[in-house]
This record gives structure tokens, sequence and C-alpha cells, in this order.
């Protein structure tokens, strides 16, 4: 089996990105580029609650959260293709309105991010 991994950035997440620290937002890219070299599922935190079925890439105190999808295709050889797209990127404040985690579930209770985590 061979895998094919796909990043994706949502422009939500390309406009937080463009918020955040140069620095941060360089090292976030870096470790979101490393992810092609793997199967992202098994590298970063799986969420629960709320935010189940999301992941979480950590970069100091800031988040970047993606899901992926997987696609099995057939050609000659079975492919896992996973699409790894990023939702959302930002600092972690915890009991802050502010924070990554607290931004992305009101998004998922909004419907926002519906269909993106599986």
């Amino acid at each position: 089996m061979v895998t094919r991994v796909v990043i994706a950035w949502t422009n939500t997440a390309r406009d937080c990105l463009k918020q955040l620290p140069k620095k941060v937002r360089n090292g976030i890219i870096a470790k979101a580029d490393k992810l092609l070299e793997t199967d992202p599922r098994l590298v970063h935190k799986p969420m629960l609650g709320v935010l189940a079925g999301l992941y979480s890439l950590k970069y100091s105190r800031y988040r970047a959260l993606y899901s992926v999808t997987e696609e099995l295709l057939e050609d000659g050889e079975v492919i896992l293709h996973l699409h790894e797209q990023f939702l959302l990127a930002g600092i972690r404040k915890e009991n802050d309105k502010q924070d990554i985690y607290a931004i992305a579930e009101k998004l998922m209770k909004l419907g926002a991010l519906d269909g993106l985590n599986g």
C-alpha cells in the first residue's frame, strides 16, 4: 500500500496564518509540510468532544487544526490518499474567548466546519 498525502489550507486558515507573527506562521507551515512524509493521523493529538475528528498541530503556544479524509484509489495498486485540510490557526489561551479551541468549538456548533472532519 502506498500512502499519498495532500495538504490544503482553507481560506479561513490562510487568514488566521496571516495574523500570526511571521516566525510562528513559518513554524506552523514547516511543521505542516513535514506531514507530507508520514500519516498525519499518527503524528498529532486527535481532538475530543465537539472537535472530535480534528487534529491539533502544535507550535509553541499556537495551534493549527486540521482534518484528514482518506480515499482508496484503484490503479493497479491500492493507494491510501490522505487529504489533510487545515481549518484554523491561532494561539492557545485557555479560558479566553480568543483561544483557538474555543473559536473552533463555536464554528463547529454553528455548522461552519461540518463535513470537514469525516
